[in-house]
């Protein structure tokens, strides 16, 4: 397993330094998963990772969810924490990309905490090797983290599909969005969707795998200018599509993974 899941955790490093900036109306802004324990979730990422909490949602009764990320107006992780736990077994495959400046900053601190942290070290696009770290939050979300010089930032999100062709006509009917790199193995099928500023969507279809639930809540938050052509397209397309008033809805790709859509504000 170690040895397969090295191969998919190079693959990510290398088309991530390849995406470029393209002007589009879209905005990824947040990537998402369930939490067991809200918590012992935000310690984890502020005590380990090194992220903060830049915000916070709640419905009394029903949700919290803090946003966690390193500093306002950037990308950012949602921590669904649900009154009622959703009881479904996570992937272990990375499901949020994060950049960092000093791996063994947060090496140190994992291992002062006695939580697993792998280190490896894969070749980006550039031919140079970048160190990359994978763990697992307190609730079972697997994260990957790159070494990288600059600012730490959130950049993307990792949906893992059961069809990858499907799931790619998906996002480029409804989002208008190309496709970018695409890495095929023995092991997994990959395609990039590059959102500017180094943000990306990545759709993962694992080979020889039986395919996990899905979970009933987004995974990725995009903010959209273009909100009513894209809510048009999608129910055109047949997609299962769930409004919140008249700037949110959620809809799900053929994988059935959740995708929220929220208005983007001029």
């Amino acid at each position: 397993m170690k040895k397969v899941m090295a191969i998919v955790f190079c693959s990510i490093v290398t088309s991530t330094w390849m995406l470029t900036s393209s002007a589009q109306p879209h905005e990824l802004r947040t990537t998402k998963f369930t939490v067991s324990d809200v918590d012992a979730a935000v310690t984890f990422y502020e005590d380990l990772v090194g992220m903060e909490e830049v915000g916070r949602f709640e419905s009394p009764g029903s949700l919290i969810e803090p946003f966690m990320g390193f500093g306002e107006g950037v990308m950012r992780v949602g921590l669904l924490g649900f009154t009622k736990i959703e009881n479904i077994d996570k992937t272990p495959h990375p499901v949020s990309v994060v950049m960092i400046p000093d791996i063994d900053a947060v090496a140190a601190r994992m291992e002062n905490a006695n939580h697993p942290f792998n280190i490896m070290s894969a070749e980006v696009g550039d031919e140079s090797n970048r160190r990359i770290g994978i763990t697992t939050d307190p609730s079972g979300n697997t994260i990957e983290l790159v070494e990288v010089d600059g600012p730490p930032k959130v950049v993307g999100a990792r949906l893992i599909v059961e069809d990858r062709a499907a799931a790619e006509e998906f996002f480029v009917r409804v989002f208008g969005v190309k496709p970018g790199r695409r890495i095929v193995t023995e092991k997994f099928d990959e395609v990039f969707f590059d959102f500017g500023d180094d943000k990306f969507v990545a759709l993962y279809e694992p080979k020889g795998e039986s395919p996990l639930p899905k979970s009933e809540n987004p995974v990725v938050a995009i903010y959209s200018s273009a909100f009513d052509a894209v809510l048009e397209r999608v129910k055109a397309g047949g997609f299962g599509v769930r409004e919140y008033g008249s700037g949110m809805f959620l809809a799900n790709d053929p994988s059935g993974n959740v995708i929220e859509v929220v208005r983007l504000q001029d």
